[in-house]
């Protein structure tokens, strides 16, 4: 069994609990004890970063259309927490700069792309909170962290993947990552001493239930992004 520590990262906030992507989620990921949280980034029309998974509005507020199209101040409008439960009514999509500061003064800001984002966008708000050397940006797209690598050497960065192949950990190396995120489907040992090899730690994700968290945590996954924060602190 492994003796490294594993920290829990709240996917995308604690969204068994709260509507994913908010501050509302971000603040109880951090209250059940997650040491990092994740959210997703993409652009509005007007180029303002902001927290959404999907393409569009239409799953998760009661806006409708791609997020690409919308405006930053039309985007104040949308409620984004009443589609979980009422007592969420009125919950914003918040943009980046409210993303880092709910959770950079408690937890480890983790930001996946799910669009490409001008480095100099990105690194200008995580200077402004001091946390270029603190937050962890991951992505699916080695280009984009390539860029952002050429922009930083103190940021961190993660390659996210969900097949595995033998090359993986040396395209993490070329970008500069110092994280690999798989998928828990194909985590196993030989991949996490891969990805060793390279001096790459490795992140898991989405585990939900306790034996899932248990078996990352035995092949050595140092990072378990989950849902449900609450199940790596009880461990």
């Amino acid at each position: 069994m492994s003796r490294k520590p594993v920290i829990a990262v709240g996917h995308r906030g604690a969204p068994a609990y709260a509507p994913e992507n908010t501050v509302a989620s971000f603040e109880e990921a951090i209250r059940l004890g997650a040491r990092a949280v994740e959210f997703d980034l993409r652009m509005t029309a007007d180029g303002v970063p902001v927290v959404l998974h999907d393409e569009t509005l239409d799953r998760t507020t009661n806006g409708h259309g791609e997020v690409r199209h919308w405006e930053w101040n039309d985007l104040l409008r949308v409620d984004a927490g009443s589609w979980m439960h009422q007592r969420f009514a009125g919950t914003r999509v918040p943009c980046l700069d409210e993303a880092l500061l709910a959770i950079g003064p408690y937890a480890r800001p983790v930001i996946e792309l799910k669009v490409e984002v001008p480095p100099a966008v990105l690194l200008a708000s995580l200077r402004k909170y001091d946390l270029e050397g603190d937050a962890l940006v991951i992505s699916f797209e080695p280009r984009w962290l390539a860029n952002l690598r050429r922009e930083s050497r103190e940021l961190a960065l993660g390659l996210l993947a969900e097949q595995w192949s033998n090359e993986l950990p040396a395209v993490a190396e070329r970008v500069g990552a110092e994280v690999l995120g798989l998928h828990t489907e194909i985590i196993g040992t030989t991949q996490v001493a891969a990805a060793e090899a390279k001096r790459l730690e490795v992140w898991a994700y989405t585990a939900n239930d306790v034996g899932m968290v248990a078996a990352c945590a035995a092949m050595g996954v140092t990072g378990i992004i989950t849902d449900r924060p609450d199940l790596i602190r009880a461990r």
